[in-house]
């Protein structure tokens, strides 16, 4: 009884959360983000056809530790924004043809007709106007790069193969401990 006892006690850690295949997808090792730079150079334009304002901004990536410029159109990618998706990006070139929208910082008290956006003390958010009225405050997007994902898989079949090994050690153990008790001959 005492070495069963033993054994589970041994066990404990590998039953109640020692799993490596979950512990591979529940820890953050392997995310990266990508995000505003600390001066993400903002830049607006409005593009009078879809009615959309495209947003041009520089973007840090965690994983290559390099700074990037990035486009995308704020209106159709709402949802994404919303849920720290990944944008859909179109080439920063697209710029040329659109109307260019002032930057202004917060302290700014001269504000000029037609729309313009208000930067926030807050890095990569700023707040939208048109003619002084509101248009929504929106920050710039933060997401998962997503390869973390991909390297989990990568590394799924070598995690289930360490975790059979454990449970199938252990298995040996303790029918080995049975079949030690089993042959154990009582003299009186």
């Amino acid at each position: 009884m005492r070495h069963r006892l033993l054994i589970l006690w041994l066990l404990l850690p590998v039953l109640t959360g020692g799993c490596v295949t979950r512990r591979l997808w529940s820890e953050s090792t392997f995310d990266e983000w990508n995000e505003p730079a600390g001066d993400p150079h903002l830049r607006l334009f409005h593009a009078d056809r879809e009615n959309d304002f495209l947003v041009a901004y520089d973007e840090f990536c965690e994983r290559s530790d390099q700074t990037k410029p990035r486009a995308y159109f704020l209106h159709q990618n709402h949802r994404a924004l919303a849920n720290h998706a990944r944008p859909h990006f179109v080439n920063t070139n697209s710029v040329a043809c659109l109307n260019h929208v002032p930057v202004l910082p917060q302290s700014g008290t001269n504000f000029p007709p037609g729309f313009y956006a208000v930067t926030t003390t807050n890095i990569g958010c700023f707040n939208l106007y048109q003619d002084s009225h509101s248009l929504g405050s929106f920050a710039l997007p933060v997401y998962n790069d997503g390869v973390g994902r991909w390297e989990r898989i990568a590394w799924t079949p070598l995690t289930v193969t360490a975790d059979l090994t454990i449970v199938g050690g252990v298995l040996v153990l303790i029918g080995w401990n049975a079949l030690g008790e089993s042959q154990t001959v009582i003299r009186l």
